[in-house]
């Protein structure tokens, strides 16, 4: 790399890194919180604040307890009535959070948002966790504390990556007449693949993609992840093995699936650490018995 490409990645590295230091200071006031995102939900509960939150967003589904608060609406779709109607003390919401005209008339009309910055990787969900930590006021002892914590999930990722590096997944979010709908590059299912050491058998699509039967025969998938939600609008999971576009794969004809929560695998909170790693010695146990 030259001179100027060294100093170009140094700055949005530094840009990153102050902008994630601003986003992750102490809120002024955090008794009455508003969430904006499913992930978040998970940490303020894994940090044991739940009993500031007033009111949580539609993708905040876990633990069941998240989904007795009133509702804001879908974490793209927020409005702002229906959040100053809430009159909560902090907007906490996730990246993607929106729409953005909406998060500015917030912040103009007094209401302090503080909008978390994600990299979905282990380090990232880490990284996101402390953050909100931060914001909600919790002592370095405390933030240290979590930290090990996650930490742990971490290691057991580790410790199975290498021998990953090689197996070819697929993560179908979805059949519709016989044409499963797969994660490319740019998808929280390519990220759920990079993070565990699998090899993304469509990284050469970008985006959440149909793809034809040819294409699935060519990609030939080892092991094909499927959150729930995805079996459940396909109808099933009679319905996914049976497809053609699936009994062609080696995933299909030996039958390797993995299916787990839809927010667990993909949401990147806590839980996707956990999940992933318990996902990746289920893979490595399919891969082992071959």
């Amino acid at each position: 790399m030259t001179l100027r490409g060294c100093q170009r990645v140094a700055y949005v590295v530094l840009a990153f890194t102050s902008v994630m230091m601003w986003a992750c200071d102490e809120a002024e006031d955090t008794s009455r919180i508003a969430i904006a995102g499913g992930s978040l939900t998970e940490i303020v509960y894994l940090l044991g604040l739940e009993d500031r939150i007033v009111a949580t967003d539609t993708t905040s589904v876990y633990p069941d307890a998240a989904q007795s608060f009133p509702s804001i609406g879908y974490v793209r779709a927020l409005s702002t009535e229906g959040i100053l109607s809430i009159n909560p003390s902090l907007l906490l919401s996730e990246d993607d959070a929106g729409p953005p005209h909406v998060i500015k008339q917030l912040k103009e009309l007094g209401v302090e948002v503080r909008t978390v910055p994600e990299e979905q990787t282990a380090r990232g969900i880490i990284d996101k966790a402390l953050c909100v930590a931060k914001i909600l006021g919790a002592t370095e002892s405390e933030r240290s504390s979590l930290e090990r914590r996650l930490q742990k999930e971490e290691t057991r990722l580790d410790s199975t990556r290498k021998q990953l590096e090689e197996v070819r997944a697929t993560v179908i979010f979805g059949i519709n007449d016989g044409i499963p709908t797969v994660g490319g590059e740019g998808t929280s299912g390519h990220s759920l693949l990079a993070m565990i050491g699998l090899r993304n058998t469509f990284d050469n699509v970008s985006g959440w993609k149909p793809v034809s039967l040819e294409s699935m025969v060519e990609a030939n998938p080892q092991v094909l992840i499927v959150p729930q939600r995805a079996l459940d609008i396909s109808g099933g999971q009679k319905i996914v093995i049976e497809s053609k576009s699936i009994q062609m794969t080696e995933a299909g004809k030996k039958e390797q699936f993995v299916v787990a929560d839809t927010m667990a695998l993909l949401g990147f909170g806590p839980r996707t650490l956990s999940t992933a790693a318990d996902l990746a010695e289920q893979v490595l146990g399919m891969i082992v018995q071959e």
